[in-house]
């Protein structure tokens, strides 16, 4: 696995082992019944937590990847051995379904992101922090560079929204979520935007610290989708995966509980893009 968060040792050998196919384009010597991941940083950790539920119940063993959604996005592109992405967005997933890279059916809205402005220190980030931002009492401030993470864009579109400009030299500015939360828990940036998610998983090992949350009327809905590729190997165990994500009280408990926002259901039982709690 590409973190080592939590995950046993077997997973962190399998996701070696995805590291080296991926370098070496090799096969994975692997039954049928393993299906490769590509997620997102920031759900990395849930989908951990959903995979060791799911494999309770079933005979799918589920080999996970962390990282930014546009390198994942670019290793798909170039023929990478994944057989889902979870991705940070809904764009990424649109472009793979229309390049031809991913199975349009198989698409949804798996979870709402939201964005919470963060400090490892209990008592730096004030519950006013819109005031807190504007009158600067920290040195370094991270976020995610808006141009590559839709957290980012989410951070950004809040400080414009607070009509609030950075300098530079004030602005960590992380290539993904999870590099922008690392910034904040190492000491590199006294506070930063990050997602919810990250913030609940970390908390659960270490000490509170201090958050505020924007209002999500200041920044663009964090859609997150999930998609079955066109070249899975495991493509049945994939869509399978997929449909537990979607329909499973457990699954949906499991991301509620880590921050998400979950998509409604149509009536024919699957999430909508339309309306997200």
């Amino acid at each position: 696995m590409a973190y080592g968060h939590s995950g046993s040792g077997r997973r962190v050998r399998e996701g070696l082992l995805l590291a080296l196919l991926l370098v070496f384009g090799a096969a994975p010597a692997v039954g049928a019944e393993v299906v490769r991941i590509a997620v997102a940083s920031n759900f990395a950790a849930t989908l951990e937590r959903l995979a060791r539920a799911y494999e309770e119940t079933t005979a799918t063993r589920l080999v996970i990847s962390s990282g930014s959604s546009g390198k994942h996005f670019a290793q798909i592109r170039q023929g990478a051995p994944f057989d889902i992405f979870f991705s940070a967005d809904d764009q990424r997933t649109r472009d793979l379904v229309a390049g031809g890279q991913a199975v349009a059916d198989s698409r949804f809205v798996y979870a709402q992101g939201t964005l919470v402005l963060w400090s490892a220190d209990a008592a730096l980030v004030p519950e006013d922090g819109a005031r807190f931002l504007g009158e600067g009492d920290y040195q370094r401030l991270a976020m995610a560079n808006p141009r590559l993470a839709p957290y980012g864009a989410a951070a950004a579109a809040v400080l414009a929204d607070l009509d609030i400009t950075l300098a530079r030299g004030r602005l960590v500015m992380g290539q993904n979520i999870g590099q922008t939360f690392n910034f904040v828990t190492t000491g590199n940036a006294e506070a930063g935007f990050v997602a919810l998610s990250q913030v609940l998983n970390y908390e659960r090992d270490h000490p509170a610290g201090s958050r505020w949350s924007p209002d999500p009327g200041s920044y663009p809905p964090i859609l997150q989708e999930a998609v079955l590729l066109t070249e899975a190997t495991a493509a049945a165990e994939g869509r399978n995966f997929l449909q537990w994500i979607r329909d499973s009280a457990e699954a949906r408990e499991i991301i509620a509980s880590d921050g998400y926002g979950l998509p409604a259901r149509d009536p024919g039982g699957f999430p909508t893009r339309a309306h997200v709690r």
